[in-house]
């Protein structure tokens, strides 16, 4: 068996806050563990004398697995196939993770796990129109704490941040857009702090530090954000609330 996985952490070495959080009241991680062997590059060992729950699921139960140290990964194949060539190791990696990732939290996504240097490979096609309309939205500056900083002309490190994210289906519309400055848009993105519901920002309980965290973050908690003139240009609060319940790291 290639590199393996346990039942309840998942990918050895990947933080849960950078795995996808769905708001439910139970979770069953045992579930793609098991049902991966499905698809023919996964198997699972250590699961001989594991007892199988009766009925339609016919699986053990997480303890199950947990008791009987059950090992999930690669069948040797594909693990030996993907050793031998890094280059399409990389290529994988990096399609995984543009496609369920945005670009300002991608590093810390391939960093987490072992994989920090990978070049580019593909990326979705994006609205070149979405980015414009926002900027001047937003006019020029981050909508959180003002920065409009220029190199002659050009606006530095002002970007357009998708509220809903690309990759989990969010349009390419201004009511889906915020123009954040490069600080806050990673923030936003990593969950370190949402809107609230008259467009105040939130901030994540979760986020400590100094002097520096006080004065980029933190003392902007409760402030409402710039807004379009134009109300129709306005956060849309389907979006907030997809953000609060799968990006946002608070409660």
């Amino acid at each position: 068996m290639g590199s393996s996985w346990n039942v309840l952490r998942g990918p050895r070495g990947l933080p849960a806050h950078l795995r996808r959080r769905l708001p439910r009241k139970s979770y069953h991680t045992e579930y793609p563990f098991w049902y991966l062997r499905n698809d023919g590059l996964w198997e699972v060992q250590g699961v001989a004398e594991a007892k199988v729950r009766e009925g339609k699921a016919s699986q053990p139960t997480k303890g199950e697995l947990v008791r009987v140290g059950a090992t999930g990964g690669l069948v040797p194949e594909a693990y030996e196939g993907l050793r031998a060539d890094p280059a399409f190791l990389h290529q994988v990696a990096s399609q995984l993770v543009d496609a369920h990732f945005p670009d300002s939290i991608r590093s810390d996504v391939l960093a987490a796990v072992g994989l920090d240097e990978l070049e580019v490979v593909r990326r979705r096609k994006r609205d070149r129109k979405f980015r414009e309309a926002v900027l001047v939205a937003y006019g020029y500056r981050c909508c959180v704490c003002d920065f409009d900083a220029r190199l002659g002309h050009a606006p530095l490190a002002i970007e357009a941040a998708h509220i809903k994210w690309h990759q989990a289906g969010g349009p390419d519309r201004l009511s889906n857009g915020l123009g954040l400055c490069a600080l806050h848009h990673k923030l936003f993105d990593r969950g370190a702090f949402t809107l609230g519901s008259s467009g105040e920002v939130v901030v994540s309980e979760l986020v400590n530090g100094g002097k520096a965290t006080e004065e980029g973050l933190l003392r902007y908690a409760g402030r409402e954000v710039r807004r379009p003139r134009r109300r129709e240009g306005w956060p849309s609060t389907k979006f907030i609330e997809w953000h609060r319940g799968e990006v946002f790291r608070g409660g």
